[in-house]
């Protein structure tokens, strides 16, 4: 077993990737019981590795143990996206903010790069490179700030975040723009321009951190918006709703 750069992978990193894959792809359903015997098989292991690498994920809060039952699949939902999001609206705004300092006009170029390239894969209905593009936009920001505490707690709230955006959101491959469409996505796009220039300005202030923490709260209310709608059958169908977006 080996990992991605060809160092000898353990028995449970080896089990916990393969388990947790299968999860975030939503191959189990929320609440299904996980046996440990049948897993090991599956996974070419002895029962050990699974159970620590079981341990692994309900500490990620992926996996929960029930005294009758044992381990199985989080019952995780939209709530708990809501909450990570605003959680991370807080700290990544304060971060934005932290980092101003330390950008250099290289790092603002590539930023006007990163969203010019997100435009063009919003013309092109590439929602999945979108996403990448939007991950690299803040976590070119996120990297600056010179609180390595913080920046250690956001990466781990953002990926925790998208791995619920997966498994809550699995009809959309959890991702959130493609859920929400063209107009959200022109929006995102604006607020960035807003933060790029904020930015450049050196504007280190609460101006700048408003506008990052507007700007990740803005998302969860057009998410709240969507389902409401869905809910009522006020949503348009998908045909529909991508021509009145063009």
């Amino acid at each position: 077993m080996a990992s991605d750069n060809g160092a000898p992978q353990s028995k449970v990193d080896f089990a916990f990737d393969i388990l947790r894959n299968r999860i975030i792809n939503s191959e189990y359903s929320a609440g299904q019981r996980l046996v440990i015997e049948t897993l090991a098989k599956e996974v070419g292991v002895s029962p050990a590795p699974i159970r620590e690498a079981l341990r692994r994920l309900e500490a990620e809060g992926l996996v929960e143990y029930s005294t009758n039952s044992g381990p199985c699949i989080a019952r995780l939902n939209k709530q708990d996206w809501f909450n990570l999001m605003e959680m991370r609206a807080v700290l990544e705004a304060y971060a934005t903010r932290a980092a101003v300092p330390t950008m250099t006009a290289d790092d603002i170029a590539e930023l006007r790069r990163l969203n010019a390239e997100m435009k063009d894969e919003l013309e092109r209905y590439d929602f999945e490179s979108w996403s990448g593009l939007n991950r690299a936009f803040h976590g070119l920001i996120r990297s600056r700030c010179p609180n390595q505490r913080l920046v250690d707690e956001l990466r781990s709230l953002s990926q925790w975040a998208d791995t619920v955006s997966r498994l809550v959101f699995a009809r959309d491959r959890g991702i959130i723009i493609q859920m929400l469409g063209m107009s959200a996505g022109r929006e995102t796009l604006s607020a960035h321009e807003k933060i790029i220039d904020a930015i450049a300005s050196g504007a280190a202030d609460g101006s700048l951190e408003e506008i990052s923490r507007e700007h990740t709260l803005a998302l969860v209310r057009q998410v709240q918006d969507k389902l409401r709608a869905s809910e009522t059958g006020d949503e348009p169908d998908s045909r529909a709703r991508r021509k009145v977006l063009q």
